[in-house]
């Protein structure tokens, strides 16, 4: 491995890599009474999240810090270093027929703390939910060099303040997270897709057909030509968009929920409905978060309901693809970012901090001497 890293072109950094729970408690001291930043980085995918770094400091590799600490199945719960990548824990949890139901892009490489640090989803959110809703513990170091506890190994744990809400996407902005206890769920017995293309001037009725269908999906995706096309998605769209809803259940329920959705769809104003015999595509939609071509990714976050009418202003020639009833908006260019999208990646963008001086207040007081990645979520605090 490099012994620096460059950070949203900010650096080089050295990188240090803790072998220990107080290997790193130790050299968060050393960071902070030197008055440096700590900058830590696990599968190094979600790099470019952010802004650039505001002062000199070392980079924290903590995949050394992995491995799973406590598996017991029958509680459906399991204890993870932060540094493990999110397939080596989806591989332990499928040994035992169940899975965590979050999409990560780079699963192989992406940690699970720095899934946590971003608060991961992907077309699945909608049926299960970000990250956020899988925590039940979590320890981390503070910049005191200490090592403190959150939460438990139980699901109905309500004991102390719930400090884990904090981490989960403070993109490690309050402290280094070094182990997780989540909950998880069995795998689903059966999965199936429902594909189908629509026009411009009938997406509005027809996501709202989607939304009040019997059919209860846990995915429903909205991609235009080029987003369809990037994403691999087969087969060939038919129609300006294309829109793809996944189901995950025991067989007789995915059967029905096609069924009933692909009947509901007959008298709809869609091209080439046809069924899919998996629910695939939400991979390969979730790796378009990190699509290296694009050079400007952005999100946009909107009612459900105006879901079409937000898609339908974006700058003709855009990427787009959506998590239709979640109201989020994926766009990639090459020419910039709309006002108020979320940039993803800005490749020398500006980047303006949002309004969130509450969360710059939580950053003062328990990271006084702004250690933990300063400057990437809030700018100059």
């Amino acid at each position: 491995m490099a012994n620096s890293i460059t950070i949203d072109s900010s650096g080089p950094l050295p990188v240090e890599r803790p072998a220990s729970g107080a290997e790193l408690c130790s050299l968060v001291s050393q960071t902070r009474a030197r008055k440096h930043g700590l900058y830590p980085v696990g599968g190094r995918t979600t790099l470019d999240i952010g802004f650039p770094p505001s002062k000199p400091g070392v980079a924290c590799d903590t995949t050394a810090l992995a491995g799973i600490i406590d598996y017991p199945a029958r509680d459906m719960t399991i204890t993870v270093r932060a540094g493990t990548p999110v397939a080596a824990i989806q591989a332990e949890l499928a040994k035992e027929g169940q899975w965590l139901p979050v999409d990560v892009a780079s699963p192989e490489k992406a940690t699970l703390g720095g899934a946590v640090a971003v608060n991961a989803s992907g077309p699945r959110r909608l049926g299960y939910g970000t990250l956020r809703d899988y925590v039940i513990g979590i320890s981390f170091v503070t910049d005191d060099g200490v090592e403190v506890k959150a939460g438990g190994r139980v699901v109905k744990n309500v004991a102390g303040y719930d400090l884990m809400k904090l981490q989960i996407g403070a993109l490690g902005t309050l402290g280094v997270v070094t182990q997780l206890t989540l909950k998880v769920k069995p795998k689903p017995e059966a999965a199936a897709s429902v594909v189908f293309g629509c026009d411009s001037a009938s997406l509005s009725a027809v996501l709202d057909l989607v939304a009040s269908s019997k059919a209860r999906p846990v995915a429903v995706e909205l991609l235009n030509q080029p987003a369809w096309r990037a994403g691999g998605v087969s087969p060939l769209m038919v129609g300006e968009w294309g829109i793809l809803i996944g189901f995950e259940e025991k067989s007789a329920a995915v059967r029905w929920q096609v069924a009933t959705l692909l009947d509901e769809l007959k008298s709809a104003p869609v091209r080439d409905a046809m069924e899919l015999p998996d629910t695939g595509f939400c991979s390969a939609l979730t790796a378009l978060q990190l699509r290296p071509e694009s050079r400007f990714i952005g999100k946009v976050s909107v009612l459900p309901s105006k879901l079409a009418d937000a898609v339908l202003k974006l700058p003709p020639g855009a990427l787009v693809h959506a998590h239709a009833l979640s109201g989020v908006v994926w766009l990639h260019s090459v020419e910039g970012l709309p006002e108020g999208a979320t940039v993803r990646r800005g490749a020398g963008a500006s980047k303006p901090p949002a309004a969130w001086e509450l969360m710059r207040h939580v950053k003062k007081t328990l990271d006084p001497d702004n250690v933990f990645n300063p400057g990437r979520l809030f700018g100059d605090v």
